[in-house]
């Protein structure tokens, strides 16, 4: 008697997990997209089991984030600009050719305001934050009357939460702007935690620990800490501020020298394959050393990489971060006038195309938004939106 085995062509016949691993290889925005199949995958899609999976999985395929400002007008006087238009893109790694760009969000700052910072992912300006993944643009709460020094993020895997960090100044005074004297400054922070779906918290959360320091170099957020690079008064020593974003915990760390650190210049933080990497760069050498923490409270530096790079990388070299390859392999990213990757396992690297581009930081994917929203597909760059947005000299305005 013959017997025939029927195969479904239905992927929604898949088991759960399969289905699962099929889409977190796929971009949000498709997986966005998908929810409107059925509201069993609705379900599937938007629990904190997807979620968790899908920003662990976007991590092993980083796209580039690029920022460019254009339109810029001036004042009279030629102090300014008084508006600019910033872009985000977000470019493909894969390939070296640089043409696979994707806009994600454009907007107009009008205003001298010059507030415009990076973070985890997440891009703060003007007491706004920005989540380019899903074009939303909201207003932070504005509590403390003492001036504002800077703003940086934090990201929680585990929580899949993400933590604002605000430095102001404990005193009043013109100096943590513009601090050209190098004079010490003390500097407060306030916390404001950002959940999946919100909703955003009206109010700051103060903390007590304080810091002194002139200078703040660099900052970046590896494994949910945040670290900052900074200086004190005229001395070029620099030392590094850490804070645990899920528990609120600082900490002080020591910054390893090169031997001869007269020819190079002040650090890079960045966030190498999952470990704080310190980079110091000479342009007369033509080498960049990469020091990584293996021990935070021991204060245990390694120097792991010593690149030569090529000539033709120009004045402004830095560091962007790892681009994971097959097994344990991967390069580091290094951008100059002419981009550079470095290839871990054969311990060589080699020129990309030049380009006008610009690699800020490294950008993933994530399953997460800053307000619950039942509008699907994702909007479009056209109908962005700026929520409860203020009467202010300085504003914002959606392209």
């Amino acid at each position: 008697m013959a017997t025939s085995i029927e195969l479904s062509s239905n992927i929604t016949d898949l088991p759960c997990e399969v289905l699962a691993d099929i889409l977190t290889r796929l971009s949000l925005k498709h997986v966005h997209k998908l929810k409107t199949v059925s509201k069993q995958w609705l379900t599937n899609i938007s629990s904190p089991h997807f979620k968790r999976l899908y920003n662990m999985k976007s991590m092993t395929r980083p796209r580039a984030l690029v920022i460019e400002e254009s339109d810029k007008t001036y004042s009279a006087s030629g102090l300014g600009p008084t508006s600019r238009i910033i872009t985000i893109s977000t470019m493909d790694l894969i390939a070296d050719d640089n043409k696979n760009i994707q806009k994600e969000v454009s907007f107009k700052i009008v205003g001298r305001e010059y507030s415009f910072r990076v973070s985890s992912n997440l891009i703060i300006f003007q007491h706004k934050v920005c989540n380019p993944t899903t074009r939303e643009i909201i207003n932070l709460p504005i509590d403390s009357s003492y001036p504002s020094f800077c703003f940086d993020v934090g990201y929680i895997p585990s929580t899949n939460t993400y933590k604002i960090v605000h430095l102001f100044g404990t005193k009043l005074g013109p100096n943590y702007q513009y601090n050209y004297g190098r004079e010490v400054l003390e500097i407060g922070f306030e916390t404001l935690t950002l959940r999946d779906g919100g909703p955003i918290s009206t109010s700051w959360q103060s903390l007590p620990h304080k810091e002194c320091f002139s200078s703040l170099d660099d900052a970046t957020c590896v494994d949910g800490v945040i670290y900052w690079l900074v200086r004190t008064g005229d001395k070029k020593e620099e030392h590094i501020i850490s804070m645990e974003a899920e528990n609120e915990e600082f900490l002080t760390i020591g910054c390893p020298k090169e031997d001869d650190h007269k020819l190079f210049g002040q650090g890079q933080l960045a966030d190498l394959n999952g470990q704080l990497c310190l980079a110091y760069h000479s342009k007369e050498l033509s080498r960049m050393g990469l020091f990584l923490l293996k021990d935070p409270k021991n204060q245990t530096w390694v120097k792991e990489y010593n690149i030569n790079l090529s000539s033709g990388m120009g004045n402004w070299v830095r560091i962007v971060g790892y681009v994971p390859l097959d097994g344990n392999n991967g390069d580091i990213l290094i951008n100059g006038t002419t981009p550079f990757r470095y290839n871990v396992r054969e311990k060589r690297g080699r020129k990309m195309q030049k380009s006008n581009v610009n690699y800020t930081r490294l950008y993933y994917e994530r399953c997460f938004t800053l307000e619950s929203s039942s509008s699907l597909p994702l909007p479009i760059v056209e109908s962005l939106r700026v929520r409860n947005l203020p009467p202010k000299t300085s504003k914002c305005e959606i392209l």
